[in-house]
């Protein structure tokens, strides 16, 4: 397991609402998206006032031993579990992205429902900015066996089963903008203190938040994914 997952799953926990442990979402601002979403790293805004009590809270949740400190191995513990449950759902995932994507429902995922997919979820996160995914990882690429502009349903349950079409779970999204662990781990003992884990969120959170408002929006936590993954050594 690297650094770089088990990083993301610890401050992606102190970060984010709902990640593991059911903590209640910070006060809604003009700028949250309607109560029916699911309030996730892309979805919610967060006040600066609240990750103290919020860290603490997730602190407690990671802490299994309850020694006072969070370690890699809790936090590879947590991960295993995760993976194990979001594993068993992923069937029920998979139907139900044919089907949000299949918008006529007559089992075929065309170019252009694909495309009014994306504008949908761009407007309902304010994210107006057309983006193309990179060379060779667009949907059709990868599930469009016989490149004929369609995706069937089989062709669709073929790509996913062979790991051509990643099934995330909503809920660790932001993990793709996670530190190391290490570098939460201040003095380098291989864990963390509660003092630690407040103080690596506090500076991901100031990090994030663009215009110091002191209220981390999902357009800012965008923008923190996208810069975060330009400064990465090609694979």
């Amino acid at each position: 397991m690297s650094k770089h997952n088990l990083g993301g799953l610890v401050l992606a926990a102190f970060l984010l609402p709902g990640v593991a442990t059911a903590a209640p979402a910070s006060p809604a601002t003009p700028s949250t998206p309607a109560a029916h979403h699911r309030a996730n790293y892309f979805t919610s805004n967060q006040n600066r006032a609240d990750v103290p009590a919020h860290t603490e809270r997730m602190f407690k949740t990671l802490d299994t031993n309850h020694d006072g400190f969070v370690s890699k191995e809790e936090i590879a513990a947590l991960k295993a579990q995760f993976e194990q449950r979001s594993a068993k759902g992923a069937p029920t995932r998979a139907a139900h992205l044919f089907e949000h994507l299949d918008a006529d429902h007559d089992d075929k995922i065309t170019r252009d429902e694909v495309d009014a997919s994306r504008a949908k979820r761009r407007a309902a996160t304010g994210n107006t900015a057309k983006t193309r995914a990179p060379a060779g990882t667009s949907l059709f690429v990868r599930a469009d066996a016989n490149k004929d502009g369609v995706i069937t349903r089989a062709e669709f349950d073929a790509a996913v089963s062979a790991g051509k079409v990643t099934l995330r779970h909503a809920g660790m999204r932001g993990s793709q903008i996670a530190r190391l662990f290490d570098g939460a781990d201040a003095n380098k003992d291989g864990r963390l203190s509660p003092d630690e884990a407040r103080q690596a969120t506090l500076k991901e959170f100031d990090a994030s938040d663009r215009d110091h408002d002191g209220v981390l929006t999902p357009a800012e936590r965008r923008q923190a994914v996208q810069s975060t993954r330009a400064k990465r050594p090609p694979a």
